[in-house]
C-alpha cells in the first residue's frame, strides 16, 4: 500500500471515530433506562419504610399496614384513674398517602436522586375536631367540685367539707396530642388537668332558734358560738318552723304594719325608741317574719310576737354585725 493510501485510511478512521462521539480506547456510553411507570426509585423510603423497586399498590399496602393502621387504632385518655376512648380519626387525625406517594414518585425523575431520600408521610390533625372530641371525652372525666354543706342533726348544724375537683385542661390537652396522634409511640396518655374549686368552702354564721326554749343560738359552722334568750310567737302567731336564710338587713328600720286584722289602722312607726322593730331588723324568706329588737324587754322569754323572734336591743345589734345575707336560718 502505498503513502497516500494509508493517510487516507487512517483520516477516514479518525473521522469515524469522532462521529461516533467515542473517545479512541473507551466503551461506549449506555444512557440510564427510564423508570417505569408507578415504581419508585432505588434508594427512596417513606416513612422509614425502603421502597425502591416497588410499585404504587405495594408501597400503598405497606404504607397502610405499617403506619397508618397503628396510628388511626383508639387509644386512651386517663384523668386521676378515670379513662376514655378516643378515635384518632374521629379527633381529627389524617394520612394524605396519595400525596406521600406522589412526591416519592418524583424522585428519580423530575426531582434528581444522588443518595438514599426518605420521604415522611403526611399526616394532619384538625384542631377543631380534636377540641370536640376533648370536650365530649372530658365530661366522663372530669370530677366535679364538692361544696361544703350544711345539714341539721337533733337541730344542730352537721358540716361537710368542701372537695376540689379535676378537669382536663382543653387547651394543654389538644396540644399535646397533636403531637401523640401524629408520632403515635404510646396507646396510653395521662391528660393535663386544673383544679376546680368549689363555690363554697367553708360553712360560717349559721343560726338556729328553739321556739320551746325560747332561744336563738349564733353557729361558726358546727361549732355554738353564743347562745340569746328570745321571745317567738303567740299561739294565735306563731312562729314559723322550718328552713330559711336572711334575706334583707337594715339599721333603724321604719315599721311598716304588715296587712293583717291585728295590724288594721296601725300607721308606720318611724325609727326611734318607740319603734316595734328596736334599731335592727334582720329579715327572713318567710313573709313579713324577722330577727329584730324590742322595745319591750320584759317579752324577751315569752310567746309575745306575731310570728317574728324578739332580741333585747344591744343583742340584735351584736348579732346584725355578724349575719350576713344568705345566713342559714333554722327554726324549730
Amino acid at each position: 500500500m502505498g503513502l497516500a493510501s494509508r493517510l487516507t485510511f487512517g483520516c477516514a478512521c479518525a473521522g469515524a471515530l469522532l462521529m461516533t462521539g467515542v473517545a479512541y480506547g473507551q466503551a461506549p456510553v449506555t444512557p440510564a433506562a427510564p423508570l417505569p411507570a408507578g415504581v419508585f426509585a432505588d434508594g427512596v423510603s417513606i416513612d422509614g419504610i425502603p421502597v425502591g423497586g416497588a410499585t404504587v399498590a405495594q408501597a400503598r399496602a405497606t404504607l397502610l399496614k405499617e403506619r397508618v393502621a397503628p396510628r388511626i387504632a383508639p387509644f386512651r385518655v386517663t384523668l386521676k384513674g378515670r379513662a376514655a376512648t378516643i378515635s384518632p380519626q374521629a379527633a381529627g387525625y389524617s394520612a394524605n398517602i396519595n400525596g406521600t406517594i406522589n412526591q416519592a414518585l418524583r424522585y428519580g425523575r423530575v426531582q434528581s436522586l444522588t443518595g438514599p431520600v426518605n420521604v415522611p408521610l403526611i399526616q394532619t390533625v384538625d384542631q377543631k375536631k380534636l377540641r370536640s372530641a376533648l370536650v365530649n371525652r372530658s365530661q366522663s372525666l372530669n370530677v366535679s367540685a364538692v361544696s361544703a354543706g350544711l345539714t341539721y342533726r337533733n337541730a344542730r348544724p352537721r358540716v361537710t367539707k368542701a372537695r376540689m375537683g379535676t378537669a382536663v385542661d382543653i387547651d394543654r390537652s389538644v396540644t399535646a396530642l397533636s403531637t401523640v396522634l401524629v408520632k403515635r409511640t404510646v396507646n396510653q396518655v395521662s391528660l393535663p388537668f386544673t383544679r376546680v374549686r368549689p363555690a363554697t368552702t367553708t360553712i360560717g354564721a349559721n343560726i338556729v332558734i328553739s321556739r320551746a326554749n325560747r332561744t336563738l343560738t349564733l353557729y361558726r359552722g358546727a361549732k355554738a358560738w353564743r347562745t340569746f334568750r328570745i321571745a317567738v310567737g303567740m299561739s294565735a302567731y306563731p312562729t314559723p318552723r322550718g328552713q330559711f336564710r336572711v334575706i334583707q338587713k337594715q339599721r333603724n328600720p321604719t315599721w311598716t304594719p304588715p296587712d293583717s286584722p291585728w295590724a288594721k289602722g296601725v300607721g308606720p312607726v318611724a325609727p326611734g325608741a318607740g319603734n316595734p322593730l328596736g334599731t335592727r331588723w334582720i329579715g327572713i324568706n318567710s313573709p313579713a317574719i324577722g330577727i329584730h329588737g324590742t322595745p319591750t324587754p320584759s317579752s324577751i322569754g315569752t310567746a309575745a310576737s306575731h310570728g317574728c323572734i324578739r332580741m333585747y336591743i344591744n343583742q340584735v345589734e351584736w348579732l346584725f354585725d355578724r349575719v350576713p345575707v344568705d345566713t342559714p336560718v333554722l327554726i324549730v
